[in-house]
């Protein structure tokens, strides 16, 4: 049977969320240059990430109707991506980039990404995104400081695309990232809005990651919230290129 339409959007944010879950990143005041430079240095420094070429994420999601599943992510440098979601009762997500192709698989069928979702997923399968985010987002500026949850974060923000926005929020005594916000236009065209939460970070082999991610996607008709924990974080384990190939079926 396949699902009902308001089964088939929901669907479609599990697909953002694994898009979107896992790494990190940090700030220093008043510039884009010193946001970035803190937050290097907070998540472990570029030398330590430019050390690892393989990244594996095991980690756990509760869903809206208080279900868990389990969530796996094979990354390796310089830009492929897998991630792969045993979700009830939708069966098998699976979300890849293969260095040039985007794509997702689910009982639905396998489909390639394009428009805002393409540009996203080239972002997110940088492996080394948290150290080259000016190169990734150019036109990124400061846009001052808010409070949130009653601490101090800075924002950065940018336009990748006409019809997207990415706004990262950096504790301002951490300098790590807290919250990070997209607004895109999703597969079928809607307006689109995801927010993430990243706290508890811990250190993996000298790197922070949030150990802790909450999520709130808002769609035309619908919103989801769901949460993450991560269970495992290993770095250069060997992977086939194989794994991050869209599917014939």
């Amino acid at each position: 049977m396949r699902p009902n339409t308001r089964n088939s959007t929901l669907i479609v944010g599990l697909h953002l969320v694994l898009l979107l879950a896992a790494p990190v990143l940090g700030a220093e005041k008043g510039t884009v240059d010193g946001v970035l430079e803190k937050y290097v240095k907070a998540i472990g420094g570029r030398e330590a990430w430019n050390k690892v070429e393989t990244r594996s994420i095991k980690a756990e999601f509760a869903d809206p109707f208080g279900t868990t599943s389990g969530w796996r992510l094979r990354a390796k440098a310089p830009n492929k991506r897998f991630t792969r979601m045993e979700s009830s009762p939708w069966g098998t997500l699976l979300d890849g980039f293969d260095g040039t192709t985007a794509w997702s698989k689910n009982q639905d069928g396998v489909r390639t990404k394009d428009g805002d979702e393409l540009r996203l997923a080239e972002k997110e399968a940088d492996f080394r995104r948290e150290v080259r985010l000016k190169e990734l987002y150019p036109d990124l500026v400061f846009k001052g400081t808010e409070m949130l949850d009653g601490e101090e974060v800075q924002v950065l923000e940018s336009k990748p695309t006409s019809s997207s926005k990415e706004r990262f929020s950096f504790s301002a005594k951490t300098g790590f990232l807290v919250r990070q916000q997209s607004e895109f236009k999703n597969a079928e065209g809607n307006d689109t809005r995801v927010e993430i939460r990243y706290s508890e970070y811990r250190a993996v082999d000298g790197l922070q990651y949030p150990y802790l991610q909450r999520f709130k996607i808002v769609i035309p008709g619908l919103e989801i919230e769901l949460g993450m924990k991560v269970k495992e974080v290993k770095h250069n384990e060997k992977f086939e290129d194989s794994i991050f190939s869209k599917p014939s079926a």
